[in-house]
């Protein structure tokens, strides 16, 4: 057996696992903080008679989260996965009545991966993606303005920006939290827009 040979092989099957590669599983619990236009629902609500119109939105939920990504190195990796993105609540008030509303996004993501190795175990790093969410936008609203009541759904593909870091427990789990934004998660003229800040926390399980 030819040493020479061999031990080029050997080394870069170490410097490949010590980096990393492979496939790995990441499942996250997600804390959103979710904003809400409310253009959409005001023009609904002024079109069927409403006068008068004082709106407010807000949004902040436990969610979860599941990826499914590949280590090229230690410097470099792709992921997707689901992304749900939680729930944003709409109120207003109006001459003579009430509306209410939710609008809610959840969907699939695909991302690049930049690692900043700072030492042996802890890295930080950034992400860049898309995200193709479903949104869900539901309205009710009394009289004299009920016919403004609606249930409408859409499907928005919007970037997905992100930064996180990693702490490496053993050769296989790596501790994980991320902060990841998107925004505008909706479509003109048949929901309103969401924007979402979410910060997440969880285990990879590199196979």
């Amino acid at each position: 057996m030819n040493i020479k040979k061999i031990l080029p092989l050997a080394v870069a099957l170490v410097s490949v696992n010590a980096f990393g590669a492979g496939f790995y599983v990441a499942g996250e619990v997600t804390h959103s903080n979710d904003t809400l236009g409310t253009a959409h629902a005001e023009h609904a609500l002024t079109q069927a008679g409403a006068t008068g119109v004082a709106a407010s939105a807000s949004g902040s939920s436990n969610q979860w989260r599941l990826q499914l990504g590949y280590r090229f190195n230690r410097h470099f990796a792709v992921e997707g996965g689901y992304i749900d993105f939680g729930r944003a609540n709409y109120s207003a008030t109006y001459a003579g009545g009430t509306a209410n509303g939710t609008v809610k996004a959840g969907g699939v993501d695909l991302a690049a991966l930049g690692f900043l190795p700072l030492t042996k175990r802890f890295s930080v790093f950034g992400k860049a993606g898309l995200v193709a969410a479903r949104v869900t936008d539901d309205l009710s609203a009394s009289p004299p303005a009920g016919a403004a009541a609606s249930h409408t759904a859409t499907t928005a593909v919007r970037p997905l920006l992100g930064v996180g870091a990693t702490y490496r427990v053993s050769r296989t789990v790596d501790l994980r939290a991320d902060f990841d934004h998107a925004s505008n998660l909706g479509k003109s003229g048949k929901t309103d827009a969401l924007t979402s800040n979410m910060l997440s926390l969880g285990v990879a399980y590199k196979f």
